[in-house]
């Protein structure tokens, strides 16, 4: 009660400081729509951006709220496009989470004014804690494209605000407005509600007989439900929605869509065993959003907050810790959930700075040097108000702007301009991430496509690629948003014609290149021609071209092209390609490779020269009909390489995965044991055991695929024996997410426990790394130091299994 008391006494004195709020909201939310997405993106941002638009039905949970919010908002801002209106609310509601920190912080403040001290008075603590969030990765990336989950975390804030100023001023009108948006939350995603059971706790602690006051009972209760109105949408609107389910006027339909009941697969993933890599995982995400001095402020303020404020510390305590256990948990959104505690973090590190400028003046006070000391308390404060301002260059100049962010716009001209008009009657099988881009410009751009030139077909797990090529083949020429290795494993041809694949039966006869060659390889391969997919490149990025080739006769070997850019010489695997003894007999093989150039490539122009070499019968290089070895295909120019914030390959570093990525290092550790790659000692394990492997990666470029890990164990022979394929940190952090998550100079700490089967046999066995992509299959390429390949994976070492 004197708790109470005391932030009555202090409410008195204190007003909120709405000046300093709503300046940092618009300078906050202008940053971000500077930086913000100018029109569509891959995947589920369009979705956000094209269901308000037609007032449909979005995918479980259904986003209620957003989509009416969305929908007022597009109505309201008429600035640009439907899509790009749509990530400016993304800048708003990620301006007005900050803003909500920087609040919450300041009500923490006021309450310590009565000790009369200037740390408690100053603005520059509240305006360190928003600022660091605002510079944050994860909320940045949040914050500039259309999303529901950046509302999400603005939602719970609002949530924790709310709590933090009735406790500040015992004034029960807070819990009414604080019981609306709990309702409001409930129409807009579930994860707005895991914190219920803090507020929960904490209704009890500041009212322990809290349900003598029915009155205010009520009347929270009545404000939740006015609240739920928007959830009314999904029964009145889903049997004439354009867009999304038809059936929530029944009980299971409206029930399994709101709980997203098949996605709870995804939840509670790891078991007990895992918990400790789970907690690494966040540590390694929490350092990708807060320089290391920041992170220190997370104790020291939980730590003062329980000593000096000990009911808002139950709250921020509680609320992030089954927060972070759902969420650490979890394999799908994790760095969308992950924005709700990030907030919470700020506002506890606020309270971190509070206690720091504080005890700075303590010990002035008894060193009684108070004209010198008192600077050293503003000099701390500025030191923290600056810090963001150092992240938040550092991320730009990594490339975290979404601005110039064109892809998926160039991807829907891209096909307007192959198809529309033409009356090819064609097909195109896509996945979920390229067709929503095309759907905004159908819906929203009154852009559609007539079914006389082509007719979009959705690709999902209950319609699988192979099914919905064979259940199409009669319909017209049929093409792949991307390359489908299963596809091809089916026995069709996937003919590159940019940036589609098209599907055909073998033979392929009629594909014809851009620059013809003629040219024969050792009097077996015919080389037709190639085309030249990207003339200039900048350093770091790949040189790509599509060869044509046949052989008249069945060939045994296995023959493969490889190219040289300069002294760049660049060898290509097997790996996912149509080796040359399936090839048939004349017909046209076309095949896309790429060739990596260095980071520290010279600019200028390189000649591009192509060789072949035979895999089987060990010869480096054939013979072609010029008499040489190779031949000059064209001038590639390499631009000069843009400022970036990483290093190459360094001496230390384990390898280099296609310019994209560097495996730094890698440990292994069974029991007390443990081996740092590459050891030569062989590690012994017993059957059943498992093993923790833990793999530091270094981000060299923004990535262009959604990598996955793999980890294997094999044997002499080089088979699979046992492995743990999954998406980078156990799911947390994808590379590539509707547009490039990864920022370049990005460290990762990536954990795994890979448990060897019972059964396995004893014997001397090798652990090999690498990373491929999600959907093609296809391995990232190691090159060395002069961007030369090295294969497809990294050896770690030998385990000896006993």
């Amino acid at each position: 009660m004197r708790e109470v008391e005391s932030c009555k006494h202090a409410a008195l004195k204190y007003g909120t400081p709405w000046v300093f709020s709503v300046s940092l909201f618009f300078v906050v939310s202008g940053v971000y729509v500077l930086t913000a997405a100018p029109g569509t993106l891959f995947g589920d941002p369009s979705e956000y951006q094209f269901i308000p638009a037609v007032l449909g039905i979005a995918h479980p949970p259904g986003y209620a709220f957003y989509t009416l919010l969305a929908k007022a908002w597009q109505t309201l801002v008429p600035i640009g496009t439907i899509a790009y209106r749509t990530n400016l609310l993304a800048a708003a509601a990620g301006a007005w989470l900050v803003t909500l920190v920087y609040l919450s912080v300041c009500s923490l403040q006021c309450v310590m004014q009565r000790e009369h001290s200037r740390a408690a008075k100053s603005p520059l603590v509240p305006l360190a804690a928003a600022l660091g969030l605002a510079a944050a990765a994860d909320i940045w990336q949040h914050s500039i494209h259309a999303n529901p989950h950046i509302v999400s975390a603005a939602l719970a804030t609002t949530h924790l605000w709310l709590l933090i100023e009735w406790w500040r001023t015992a004034d029960d009108r807070w819990l009414l407005v604080f019981g609306f948006t709990l309702g409001v939350s409930a129409c807009h995603h579930p994860v707005t509600l895991i914190g219920v059971p803090a507020y929960g706790v904490f209704f009890l602690v500041m009212r322990p007989r809290i349900w003598r006051h029915w009155r205010i009972i009520l009347a929270v209760g009545a404000s939740a439900l006015l609240g739920l109105l928007p959830l009314l949408y999904y029964p009145l609107r889903s049997p004439n929605a354009p867009f999304g389910p038809t059936n929530m006027r029944t009980w299971m339909g409206f029930v399994g869509h709101i709980t997203a009941s098949g996605l709870r697969g995804n939840l509670f993933h790891f078991g007990v065993a895992d918990q400790v890599d789970r907690v690494r995982v966040f540590w390694s995400l929490l350092r990708l959003q807060f320089p290391l001095l920041f992170t220190i402020l997370f104790p020291l303020g939980l730590f003062y907050l329980i000593r000096k404020m000990s009911k808002p510390a139950l709250l921020l305590g509680m609320f992030l810790v089954f927060h972070l256990i759902f969420t650490l948990n979890t394999v799908q959104d994790v760095m969308a959930y992950l924005l709700l505690p990030f907030a919470a973090l700020a506002i506890v590190a606020g309270a971190g700075l509070l206690a720091l400028a504080l005890g700075i003046e303590s010990i002035r006070r008894r060193l009684e040097t108070r004209s010198y000391n008192a600077h050293l308390v503003n000099l701390c404060l500025l030191v923290f108000v600056l810090m963001p301002f150092l992240t938040a260059a550092r991320n730009l100049r990594a490339g975290i702007s979404l601005s110039d962010f064109t892809e998926a716009e160039e991807w829907v001209a891209s096909l307007r301009a192959r198809f529309v008009g033409r009356g090819e009657h064609a097909v195109l099988l896509s996945d979920w991430e390229h067709l929503t881009p095309l759907w905004v410009h159908v819906y929203t751009q009154t852009e559609g496509l007539a079914e006389s030139d082509l007719v979009p077909v959705y690709v999902s797990t209950s319609n699988p690629w192979v099914d919905s090529v064979w259940a199409n083949i009669e319909e017209g020429p049929i093409y792949l948003s991307g390359y489908r290795p299963e596809v091809r494993d089916a026995g069709f041809r996937l003919l590159p014609e940019k940036p589609l694949y098209r599907v055909m039966a073998p033979p392929v006869m009629d594909a014809v290149p851009d620059n013809p060659l003629n040219i024969w390889v050792d009097g077996q391969i015919y080389v037709l021609g190639y085309d030249l997919l990207t003339p200039s490149v900048r350093p770091g990025d790949p040189v790509v071209i599509v060869l044509y080739q046949r052989a008249p006769d069945s060939m045994l070997d296995i023959w493969m092209p490889y190219a040289r850019l300069g002294t760049i010489e660049a060898h290509w695997t097997t790996d996912s390609r149509v080796l040359s003894p399936e090839w048939r007999p004349d017909e046209v093989i076309a095949e896309q490779y790429e060739i990596p150039v260095p980071f520290d490539a010279e600019p200028g122009q390189y000649a591009l020269r192509l060789g072949y070499t035979d895999l089987t019968g060990g010869r480096t290089s054939l013979m072609l009909s010029t008499g040489s070895a190779e031949i000059e295909l064209a001038t590639v120019l390499v631009e000069s390489a843009p400022v970036s914030i990483v290093q190459g390959l360094l001496p230390t570093d384990l390898a280099d995965l296609d310019h994209q990525v560097v495996l730094e290092s890698a440990r292994v550790s069974v029991g007390w044991r443990s081996r740092s790659a590459v050891w030569t000692e062989p590690l012994t394990v017993g059957a059943g055991q498992p093993l923790h492997l833990t793999l530091y990666w270094r981000v060299l470029a923004s990535p262009r695929d959604s990598f996955t890990v793999f980890i294997h164990l094999i044997d002499s022979a080089g088979r699979y024996v046992t492995g743990y394929d999954y998406t980078p940190l156990g799911g947390a952090c994808p590379s590539y997410l509707w547009f490039p998550k990864w920022l370049p100079g990005q460290r990762l700490t990536d954990p795994y426990r890979l448990v060897l089967p019972d059964d396995l046999p004893p014997g001397d066995y090798w652990l090999e790394t690498g990373m491929y992509g999600m959907t093609s299959l296809r391995r990232l390429p190691v090159v060395d130091s002069e961007g030369n390949l090295a294969g497809d994976r990294v050896i770690l070492g030998s385990v000896q299994v006993k």
